[in-house]
């Protein structure tokens, strides 16, 4: 080989190794911050189900919660055990027990 086609070569790795060390960089940042997000997703779910079951508070942000479980459809099965088995006391009980059963009709129509 002569020492121009050397060149070349040692231009192109110079080219090549920083864009393969970049792009492997770039996957396991994506890696990191799908996990991150993630796990994010779980916090919120966790606070929505939280809020859902502590006594007292608001029927109206009850329904909201149980509302916003639709966006969970990957806890579907802890969603309809919450939804259907669920005791649903104090003032204005129906809306909330109406808004469960909504939400677990959603989340079972959503998948089939």
């Amino acid at each position: 080989m002569s020492p121009s086609s050397w060149q070349e070569w040692i231009a192109w790795a110079g080219i090549v190794i920083p864009l393969i060390a970049l792009a492997w960089s770039a996957v396991f940042y994506v890696r990191a911050k799908r996990r991150e997000v993630h796990h994010q997703e779980y916090q919120r779910f966790f606070e929505i189900t939280d809020h859902l079951g502590q006594q007292g508070g608001s029927i109206a942000s009850k329904m909201a919660a149980a509302y916003e479980l639709r966006k969970y459809p990957e806890y579907k099965e802890v969603i309809l055990n919450i939804c259907e088995k669920a005791p649903v006391t104090g003032g204005a009980a129906k809306m909330l027990a109406e808004e469960m059963e909504a939400t677990a009709s959603f989340l079972s129509k959503k998948n089939d």
